[in-house]
């Protein structure tokens, strides 16, 4: 694949994930302002919708095979260049999906006699935390794509996957402390 097409591609991948993520989370928005759903119901939803993709991710397995054809190609492209270590970094997401629908469920379940709290947001809250989301989605794809897109061969990218978590587990942990801050502040603001 010569640099003009992967750089098209890549740019088409960040702008359909981009736009799948706005929708979803716009989405969210409106069914949130249209029905009451507690909280309970909320992790619920999350849950099976992060076991879906992780059970339906395991059992994919190796096939590069997507629903949008440009994924697929992609797909391709990147197993090639990666080698085994493709398999383990979607086989690794597909185990964080399934802890996190576990985390969800839990927290479903601990919620469950808390009907009065119904699920409510501030519109610029949410609209912070979005925009703080989109970045650190769209700096976390600019960094693979640059790992992968610069390796020369599969010893390049031998020890990917763990190096990669490892980095997600500290961006992390500085993603909840900001997130956390951001909170504190704004709520202190208000009152």
């Amino acid at each position: 694949m010569d640099s003009t097409e992967l750089r098209k591609l890549r740019l088409n991948q960040v702008a359909i994930i981009n736009g799948l993520m706005t929708i979803i989370m716009i989405s969210f928005f409106i069914i949130i302002n249209k029905f009451s759903i507690t909280f309970s119901q909320f992790f619920l939803i999350i849950g099976v919708i992060a076991l879906f993709q992780g059970v339906f991710g395991l059992i994919k397995g190796d096939s590069t095979k997507s629903f949008i054809p440009l994924f697929e190609k992609i797909a391709i492209y990147e197993k090639q260049k990666m080698g085994k270590e493709w398999y383990k970094q979607r086989k690794v997401g597909y185990i964080w999906q399934l802890l996190l629908s576990v985390l969800m469920f839990l927290q479903s379940y601990w919620n469950r006699d808390t009907n009065d709290h119904i699920f409510q947001f501030d519109f610029g809250f949410i609209g912070i935390l979005l925009i703080i989301l989109l970045a650190m989605v769209n700096i976390s794809m600019l960094l693979h794509f640059r790992k992968v897109d610069r390796s020369n061969s599969l010893t390049d990218m031998k020890g990917y996957t763990w190096k990669s978590n490892l980095v997600s587990i500290a961006v992390g942990i500085v993603f909840t402390f900001v997130i956390f801050s951001i909170t504190i502040f704004y709520l202190m603001s208000n009152y």
